[in-house]
């Protein structure tokens, strides 16, 4: 990755952050202390070498990949079937990995591109 990706990464990662705890603050103190500790972070990335972003991002990856396996999974299997591969049995955990994007499939594919998986 080139070292504008790693970076531009990194900032998305902190803006995801950012959406989850600005809806919270409600005290003026706080948003500014928060508003500042953002900025700073900021100017952190902006200084860190690529490799050492990059290791930083991985374990982000690390936490979140689970939470959005079965989705893959998903998406997968029915690419694949779409392309004419044989169909998928629905019986044990492929059924309900299977059956966890045609639930909403529009929303989870969203997911999927938004977090670049």
């Amino acid at each position: 990755m080139s070292d504008s990706t790693i970076k531009e990464f990194s900032f998305r990662v902190l803006d995801c952050f950012d959406e989850l705890a600005r809806p919270e603050l409600k005290n003026i103190v706080m948003i500014k202390i928060w508003n500042y500790v953002k900025g700073y972070s900021k100017k952190i990335i902006e200084k860190k070498p690529d490799q050492e972003l990059q290791e930083k991002l991985f374990k982000v990856y690390e936490i979140l990949h689970p939470m959005f396996k079965d989705t893959e999974i998903s998406v997968s299997i029915n690419a694949g079937e779409a392309l004419g591969s044989p169909k998928i049995p629905d019986v044990g955990e492929l059924a309900k990995a299977k059956r966890l994007i045609q639930v909403n499939e529009r929303e989870a594919l969203k997911l999927i591109e938004d977090l670049k998986l």
